[in-house]
């Protein structure tokens, strides 16, 4: 029952005190018409949040990861769901671990030198180049008539040269000789003089058991035992860049040569006969035989302290350094060397990784200068010309050099030898004590990487002293005695041993697709993360927030049109 003085409220008191907000007031603060209470909205960072809070739920309820499910679930206590948090985290932080290590390891070490899954066959690779000197500097017959003969400018020339070679002085040397730089003329006819020709040094020649005429298959080259011979070969005009700008032997080769590299093998459809030559078979009646005559009684000087040849195998495209890697061979004797080949080529893919980290170069990533095909020997030969002529302002007269070069003499013999051991032992020793050898100059950076392609020759060597009825010495002893046979001359066999051989490949070892896939791995192991996984993240931050806005819009349009 209700007094007169009591009168009931009008307007029910409403709890809500958005429903007496007047939208279009812009005030930060409106007054409740039954409460007279100041409200203040609520501000839309809040309502972001809830949001966002709602939709982290909802994924956390509906993904595929593993215990994350189980950290969104409101029905699950807090402990409950305070363990899943944190074991979900130790996950995550161990895959991120593992990741990291897959990407050090992606990164710093993504090449790998395996065997090659196919055998090679031997006559897919050319016969090794092999190239042969005598020890003696100098024939005695050519020295003694350069020492007898009169004075003359010419002939006190040779006698400089001759105690340049020799490493000795002669008795009397006109006094304006001993300021003479060199020129490569007078050294090159000094040199074809002296040394002994090479179809006098190689008497028989036996290829694949077929004889030949020697000076068909050997060719004079210069190397740094002086002028020795080579054979397979290719043609200067392969070797080098500009070969008619460079100071070397004119020879004229008279078989046809091909454009043979390392990277790229034979041109299509290269006929047999094209230098290089390709093996015929395994064996010593397929291989190549020699027989060398020394001329020991024409000894003058030796480049050791011993009588005999140098013997070296090596690539096609090659110079060879006979001084430090020749093998020694003695008259008197008959010598095998069986010839174990290494090649190695690069996957398609390796090209994509940076040469730093595969540490290797392809011929259209470096360019020589003087040689034409990328070899590490030809690159580190060219190095050290280049070092000797800045460091000495000469350079060795069996460098690759133009003709305006000057070739070091005697007076240069100990910059030279700085020069070229500085080189030598850049990769090997301390950059301190290479400064102190060459007195604080500065060593350019010249860095000689092996080639993604390459060839090797690799020899076994055995031999045994000749025999007096050696039974096809009677072919070629041309008037020599069976006496002079045995000291003097040598027989040497090259033949390959084994018909196929496993070559080398060097490739990807950790590529993006390795590195993809031992990711996911990972991830799966760890948290069951997958492709779908991701895609699940990027439909509830996208897709499906704006499907439940968009609805959400739809009913409050709905509201407020009733």
């Amino acid at each position: 029952m209700y007094t007169k003085d009591f009168e009931p409220y009008t307007y029910p008191l409403n709890r809500n005190p958005r429903n007496n907000f007047n939208i279009k007031n812009k005030s930060k603060w409106f007054i409740n018409n039954n409460s007279n209470i100041l409200i203040k909205p609520k501000s839309k960072n809040k309502k972001n949040s809830t949001k966002w809070r709602r939709m982290l739920n909802d994924y956390s309820q509906n993904t595929t990861l593993h215990g994350l499910r189980y950290a969104g679930n409101n029905e699950l206590s807090a402990s409950e769901r305070c363990f899943w948090i944190i074991s979900f985290g130790l996950a995550v932080i161990t895959a991120v671990y593992f990741i990291f290590n897959l990407f050090h390891k992606w990164q710093d070490m993504p090449v790998i030198i395996s065997l090659s899954p196919k055998a090679t066959k031997l006559t897919s690779i050319p016969f090794p180049a092999i190239t042969i000197c005598n020890m003696n500097n100098a024939r005695k017959s050519v020295a003694r008539n350069i020492l007898e003969t009169s004075s003359k400018l010419e002939s006190n020339i040779d006698r400089r040269l001759l105690s340049d070679f020799c490493d000795e002085d002669p008795l009397s040397i006109d006094s304006t000789i001993d300021n003479y730089t060199g020129d490569w003329e007078s050294l090159k006819k000094f040199m074809i003089r002296v040394s002994q020709p090479c179809h006098e040094m190689i008497v028989s020649c036996l290829w694949a058991n077929n004889p030949k005429v020697c000076s068909e298959l050997f060719n004079p080259s210069l190397t740094d035992e002086g002028i020795c011979c080579s054979f397979n070969k290719v043609k200067p005009d392969y070797i080098y860049r500009n070969p008619r700008d460079l100071t070397d032997l004119n020879i004229t080769f008279p078989n046809p040569s091909a454009n043979w590299t390392p990277e790229n093998g034979y041109p299509p459809n290269t006929p047999a006969e094209y230098t290089p030559w390709r093996p015929w078979g395994a064996g010593n009646h397929l291989g190549l035989t020699l027989v060398l005559d020394a001329e020991i009684e024409e000894y003058y000087c030796s480049s050791e302290v011993s009588y005999g040849f140098k013997v070296m195998l090596h690539s096609p495209v090659e110079n060879p350094k006979i001084s430090s890697f020749g093998s020694l061979i003695s008259p008197g004797r008959e010598t095998s060397l069986e010839i174990h080949p290494t090649v190695g080529m690069a996957t398609p893919t390796l090209d994509e990784i940076e040469k730093e980290k595969r540490q290797c170069v392809y011929s259209a990533e470096k360019r020589l200068r003087f040689y034409k095909t990328y070899t590490q020997r030809n690159c580190i030969l060219e190095c050290e010309a280049n070092f000797t002529l800045t460091f000495c302002q000469c350079v060795m007269y069996y460098m690759p050099k133009d003709s305006f070069s000057r070739i070091c003499g005697k007076k240069d013999e100990e910059c030279s030898n700085k020069a070229k051991l500085a080189i030598e032992l850049r990769y090997s020793s301390p950059l301190s004590n290479i400064s102190q050898l060459l007195n604080g100059t500065y060593l350019p950076n010249c860095t000689c990487l092996p080639g993604c392609h390459w060839i090797g020759y690799n020899k076994v060597h055995s031999s045994s002293p000749l025999a007096n009825s050696y039974k096809i010495k009677q072919t070629f002893l041309a008037g020599r005695t069976s006496t002079y046979f045995k000291k003097n001359m040598a027989v040497i066999h090259f033949f390959f041993e084994e018909t196929q051989f496993t070559g080398f490949t060097k490739g990807e070892l950790f590529g993006f697709t390795e590195f993809l896939s031992n990711t996911g791995g990972l991830l799966g192991l760890f948290m069951g993360f997958s492709f779908l996984s991701a895609i699940e993240v990027i439909y509830f931050i996208s897709l499906r927030l704006w499907c439940a806005m968009s609805n959400k819009k739809k009913i409050t349009d709905r509201k407020q049109s009733k």
